[in-house]
């Protein structure tokens, strides 16, 4: 398992249980609006949790709560880039839906 998607998990599992203070959220913020399409692409293409399709699924669920947080902080220059990213990881994920 690869380093980012380690860190994926545990973004998950912080962000879920509300164990989380400003300086993590700032880095979580910041490594999901900072993936490219390379590396979406390869969560999509693999599936490390047997419960989602593909990785790119926990990257999205992440994504919703994030946008949840800075909702309820009223923080939408933020939640607007992390729809941005939502949108086009969802692309990419139906794009691979569709080929298969």
């Amino acid at each position: 398992m690869n380093l980012s998607f380690n860190f994926l998990l545990q973004s998950a599992r912080v962000l879920e249980m509300n164990i989380y203070d400003d300086d993590e959220l700032e880095m979580i913020y910041n490594y999901v609006i900072s993936l490219d399409n390379d590396i979406l692409n390869h969560y999509n293409n693999n599936r490390t949790i047997l419960s989602y399709f593909s990785d790119i699924e926990l990257y999205i669920e992440i994504l919703d709560v994030l946008i949840y947080i800075f909702i309820d902080k009223e923080e939408y220059e933020r939640c607007g880039l992390l729809k941005k990213k939502k949108e086009g990881s969802l692309i990419i994920m139906n794009k691979n839906q569709n080929y298969a």
